[in-house]
């Protein structure tokens, strides 16, 4: 029998909600952002990206610090091991294929050594999409580092970050800076998110009344230019989180809930492998289908990243050998008792 109640798994079905949502908006970013610079022109899509932009990374941030308080308080080897080793690992492998890929590139444009030190410098410089897992253990990091000190210093100190660090050109320091804010949120308002969720399932129509309000503001801040200044960027990255929840906890449990569960589940194999049917067809389809807009193929391409990412995820992983590109060996753990166990992906 399962200890897991009710109300226990209501709180993952949604977080898991919000990984597949954020992750498909990550790959439809992309994708769209690569079509419409290749064929020169903007589609219907450019609009979707535009609208998700205000709260796209905050929410994927904000989820992830909702269970970082498990995570810190850990031992420092376990820790170390869960958000170190971890994602060190799948960055290293997947920026090595990455380069693999795109070494024709890079090296008519910086030439073989310029190529090799670009390699080097993604060691320390977060390497293109993959920025993501580069910089979710600093931030956990600094989480726990700074444990003691209190609520309001920490926000403090991750508000002046934003304001004053976004943009220095170390691409480390302004990705931290843009989003710890974030991360702070879902880490110490995890009980009011819950909380916020559970309520939104108990009164349904006030849910949707806000989410309408939102959809308003949210455009109306787009349309007028504001969205690029810090204390709107702030506002609107919570209240997007909050519409997020919302509109999750109130989904109706099958259709477009099951995909995003689905996704959210394999959140990090998408993120990892999305690229290369992305870059493939988004090469192929301009040429196979010239009657199509930029909107279209913007479509069709983020379709085609999602499903060639997952088939290559279940693929790989019945594979001898493949599978370690999404499950990490033993070898590279640092704790003897989570080396007896499997290491699949997890969706965090």
């Amino acid at each position: 029998m399962s200890d897991t109640s009710p109300a226990q798994k209501n709180r993952v079905a949604w977080v898991d909600l919000a990984k597949g949502m954020t992750i498909l908006l990550v790959v439809i970013m992309h994708s769209t952002g690569g079509v419409e610079k290749y064929l020169g022109t903007e589609g219907f899509m450019h609009y979707v990206v535009a609208f998700a932009s205000t709260f796209r990374m905050p929410v994927f941030f904000a989820v992830a610090g909702l269970f970082a308080a498990k995570a810190i308080s850990k031992h420092w080897r376990p820790f170390l091991d869960g958000k170190f080793a971890h994602f060190f690992y799948f960055y290293f492998l997947w920026m090595t294929i990455q380069f693999v890929f795109k070494a024709p590139f890079f090296i008519s444009e910086f030439g073989k050594e310029g190529t090799l030190l670009y390699y080097l410098s993604s060691f320390v410089q977060p390497f293109g999409m993959l920025w993501f897992i580069y910089l979710l253990p600093i931030y956990f990091l600094v989480l726990r580092l700074s444990a003691g000190v209190p609520m309001l210093a920490q926000f403090a100190f991750a508000v002046a970050c934003k304001y004053i660090l976004s943009a220095t050109g170390i691409e480390v320091v302004d990705f931290f800076s843009k989003y710890y804010v974030f991360f702070l949120v879902g880490h110490f308002g995890r009980d009011i998110w819950f909380k916020m969720a559970e309520t939104a399932r108990e009164q349904k129509l006030a849910s949707i009344v806000g989410l309408a309000v939102w959809v308003v503001a949210n455009g109306a801040v787009l349309y007028f230019g504001y969205a690029q200044f810090t204390p709107v960027a702030i506002v609107m990255g919570i209240l997007g989180f909050v519409a997020v929840i919302d509109f999750l906890a109130i989904l109706p449990s099958r259709g477009l809930a099951q995909i995003l569960r689905f996704c959210g589940q394999r959140s990090l194999p998408i993120y990892l492998g999305f690229f290369l049917p992305m870059g493939v067809s988004r090469l192929l389809l301009p040429k196979l289908c010239t009657v199509c807009g930029a909107g279209m193929i913007s479509f069709l391409v983020s379709v085609i990243a999602i499903l060639g990412a997952i088939a290559m995820y279940e693929l790989c992983k019945r594979l001898p050998l493949l599978h370690y590109l999404y499950q990490r060996p033993n070898w590279t753990r640092l704790t003897l008792k989570n080396a007896e166990k499997p290491a699949y992906l997890p969706a965090e």
